[in-house]
């Protein structure tokens, strides 16, 4: 029997969509019961679909280990792929002629480190002339299933909840000290990430794993850093650009956080929501 050609190496002829978001289901859940509650469908469901389409890519795409489904490493370029289109798909189709109410308002909830990472180009968005609508920008995590806020933007993706979920960007994330330290920093100020922790040990640092220092915002830890041996993580777009910071250890990889927007199913079609998708998508990505 021929090989297969390098763009039949999905089976992508034969698998469709609604096959593949059941396997992504049992990817992010872990279990057919709760894939399947998550798709509102019975374990019978979530155990044919994923017969089938497992049969149509003539691969194992799960394996079990004791309580939980695994992607072998097929499945797992294949969940890649899933997540991809995924987060496609559900960036919004609204009707292009549902226009916003005049004198509208555009409901933004963001974390504080992404809301200073990015406040420049949103900044720069907003006044654009061509932009008619008012916004209400907050670092608090209002509600999205109560209409609290349009959209919200953090480092996690929900598991949970009747949302649409796309992922954004990714920041790079590095260690930084005062430009005039000239010996290995001693200590370290910690940045809150919405509990997204680093430990300066991972990049080569000896000191200790707990913080001399744990500070919300990225403004306040870099003035923290205005004096001292002490270090602190921040995204490259926003340590490189204050002068008084350099890079601790620029030979090290960087880390990656993922920024994500969440909105609630329901307001899928409302032009507000498809606005604030459009800010971020032009001001994050």
């Amino acid at each position: 029997m021929a090989s297969r050609e390098p763009n039949q190496k999905w089976g992508l002829g034969v698998i469709n969509w609604d096959d593949l978001k059941f396997c992504l289901a049992l990817h992010r859940h872990g279990s057919m019961l709760n894939a399947g509650i998550s798709l509102k469908a019975n374990v019978a469901t979530v155990s044919r679909r994923l017969e089938r389409i497992t049969q149509d890519a003539g691969k194992a795409i799960f394996i079990r280990k004791g309580q939980e489904w695994k992607p072998t490493a097929f499945g797992a370029e294949l969940m890649n792929m899933a997540q991809y289109i995924d987060e496609r798909l559900n960036v919004l189709t609204a009707d292009e002629d549902e226009l916003l109410a005049e004198n509208a308002l555009v409901r933004l909830s963001i974390s504080l480190t992404i809301m200073q990472t990015f406040m420049a180009d949103i900044l720069d968005y907003r006044n654009k002339s061509d932009i008619p609508y008012n916004l209400d920008l907050t670092i608090r995590d209002r509600g999205l299933a109560y209409s609290e806020t349009d959209l919200a933007v953090r480092y996690f993706r929900p598991d949970h909840g009747n949302f649409i979920c796309a992922k954004v960007t990714e920041l790079e994330v590095r260690p930084y000290v005062n430009v005039n330290l000239t010996h290995a920093p001693t200590e370290w100020n910690e940045v809150d990430y919405d509990g997204i922790r680093f430990d300066p040990a991972e990049d080569g640092f000896d000191i200790s794993p707990v913080p001399r220092m744990r500070l919300e915002g990225l403004n306040l830890t870099a003035q923290s850093l205005k004096t001292g041996s002490r270090l602190a993580y921040f995204p490259v777009s926003f340590g490189d650009d204050i002068p008084w910071l350099k890079r601790a250890a620029p030979d090290r990889m960087p880390r990656t956080l993922e920024v994500w927007m969440v909105y609630h199913k329901t307001r899928k079609l409302d032009p507000v929501v498809r606005a604030a998708v459009d800010m971020i998508q032009a001001t994050m990505s």
